[in-house]
């Protein structure tokens, strides 16, 4: 038996829902851009375009699966890592694409181009 949505969670997921129906057209966007526009091929824009396809998974996987998480059904262990695992997983690849491109940026300022 189903237990009834809270406020507080009813408030997250309206949140959570706003930010995935952005996201996904924004970073879909910045995608056909660089794919569109020939200056844009830059080592710089395709760690932008990898940060893109990230927040592109994370606004169409990760935040229903967290939805679900939030929402709590009583499931076993197992299925339960197979829903979180995929939402940390995606997650870290859009925080490590967020590293990939401070490290570029970092190193084009430290070590300009000659």
């Amino acid at each position: 038996m189903a237990h009834p949505v809270s406020a507080f969670q009813a408030a997250y997921i309206s949140i959570e829902v706003l930010i995935a129906l952005v996201s996904v057209p924004g970073n879909i966007l910045v995608i056909w851009a660089v794919k569109m526009n020939q200056a844009l091929r830059d080592a710089t824009f395709f760690f932008i375009v990898s940060l893109a396809v990230a927040d592109v998974a994370v606004g169409a996987l990760v935040i229903p699966l967290a939805i679900i998480i939030d929402i709590g059904p009583q499931t076993e262990f197992y299925s339960c890592l197979m829903v979180a695992c995929p939402v940390l997983i995606l997650t870290e690849s859009s925080i490590l694409a967020l590293l990939a491109i401070a490290v570029d940026r970092y190193l084009r300022v430290k070590i300009p181009v000659r």
